[in-house]
């Protein structure tokens, strides 16, 4: 008898959601969620969402992907981008709208609450380099203009656990989608101690520690009766989401690279050298430090699709864009007539004096172009890879992906594409 489960990618913007029977993708869907610009108390702005309407926005995904078999599953488990930041009253509800991790950073407040942070030391603490965002910065904006948050309530964590808790009434995080957490030394799995007394904050405010692919619990009657799944359908814990990915895609060995182009374009690949890592200035994860010693490195050009779709949407199409936009790109010539775009510093030129075809070559070019500096990078520190995977949006395309084995000069295979951080979720649950 075949097992079913459900593997969700939780995304900036947007979730997306597959039914998985161990070999094949049955079904997948997607929603988005709206962030938009929320307040505090006393004024204080920041970029959010509301909690419950995102819960509510994941479950109904499930629910469509569990109907394709009658409610029968047997798991379901996330991958998430995560870094959003939710605080909750001691009943498990949110007191606040959910903060975006793609707020600006809190200087100010961050500077006040911590002091002058070193990146090196808290990515030696949490695996990342400190940006000013993500919780370790909500918290501070939080601390610095409306303190008593904080003081009275009942658990703090991220968007992430919040689902899981709603789901199975048990709060529980896992070690990798921790990591744009801060706050938990990735090393030894504990909380780090001078960022909860810089907070006022001690460690029953917090979830559990577990390791990806922990059994959380069952989800609760309640769950199972409003979106009709299996009262016996277990929760597994995920991880962050392109490590995800990295298992769906089977990149699991050095010398094996996974490109996943979402929100943020990211080179993720299995290392053994944590340190090197680190002192080299790129993410890392836990991936699979305990069963192989292998940790997950991650270099991004960050943010770079909102750029693309700013320049789509201005010089070539609002409507059908993507479609139009791979259509031109097929019919332009390499190298765009000699036009040259670099999405993260042209988003906002007008490029209308040129051929819409050669305007989407030159947009595709350019970001490979951003992708080959960071291979480069990594070549100077000795890394190379022999096998390139690429996932996201970008691999539904063909001619990008062309573009992008051209630029690196690399056979690019493409397996699950835009599924695979929600496969390789899924996965974690038929292990």
């Amino acid at each position: 008898m075949k097992k079913y489960s459900i593997g969700l990618d939780l995304g900036t913007s947007s979730v997306k959601g597959v039914l998985f029977d161990g070999e094949n993708v049955i079904k997948s869907c997607s929603a988005p969620f709206e962030i938009k610009t929320c307040s505090l108390k006393g004024g204080a702005k920041y970029l959010g969402f509301s909690a419950d309407d995102y819960a509510e926005t994941v479950f109904v995904v499930i629910s469509d992907l569990a109907a394709e078999v009658s409610g029968k599953i047997s798991g379901i488990a996330m991958a998430s981008a995560s870094g959003n930041t939710v605080i909750c009253d001691r009943n498990g509800n949110s007191v606040l709208n959910v903060y975006s991790w793609t707020n600006a950073p809190f200087v100010e407040e961050s500077e006040k609450v911590y002091g002058i942070i070193d990146k090196k030391c808290t990515a030696y603490v949490s695996g990342w380099s400190y940006f000013g965002t993500f919780p370790l910065a909500h918290l501070a904006h939080v601390k610095i203009h409306e303190p008593e948050i904080l003081e009275s309530c009942g658990k703090i964590c991220m968007s992430t656990e919040y689902l899981l808790y709603k789901m199975t009434g048990k709060w529980g995080i896992d070690r990798s989608t921790a990591v744009p957490f801060y706050l938990l030394e990735q090393e030894t799995g504990k909380w780090h101690k001078p960022y909860l007394d810089a907070l006022d904050l001690t460690e029953d405010k917090l979830p559990k520690v577990y390791e990806s692919g922990d059994l959380l619990g069952k989800i609760t009657e309640t769950f199972s009766k409003k979106y009709g799944i299996d009262k016996n359908c277990k929760v597994f814990l995920g991880s962050f989401d392109h490590p995800s990915g990295a298992i769906a895609n089977n990149v699991v060995n050095e010398s094996e690279l996974l490109l996943s182009c979402g929100t943020s374009w990211v080179l993720f690949f299995p290392y053994h050298d944590r340190k090197k890592l680190i002192e080299n200035g790129l993410l890392c994860d836990t991936f699979l430090s305990k069963e192989k010693d292998l940790w997950g490195a991650m270099s991004s050009v960050a943010q770079i699709s909102k750029n693309i779709d700013k320049i789509i949407e201005n010089n070539i199409s609002k409507t059908d864009k993507i479609k139009l936009f791979n259509e031109y790109a097929e019919k332009a010539e390499r190298g765009a007539g000699g036009l040259k775009i670099n999405p993260l510093t042209d988003a906002e030129k007008d490029f209308s004096a040129y051929k819409k075809e050669n305007i989407a070559r030159a947009v595709m070019e350019g970001a490979a172009n951003l992708l080959k500096e960071k291979l480069d990078f990594l070549q100077t520190l000795g890394i190379d890879f022999n096998s390139v995977k690429m996932a996201g949006g970008p691999s539904q395309s063909k001619i990008w992906v062309d573009i992008i084995c051209y630029t690196i000069n690399k056979p690019v295979e493409v397996t699950y594409g835009v599924d695979s951080g929600a496969v390789g979720a899924a996965i974690r649950v038929l292990e």
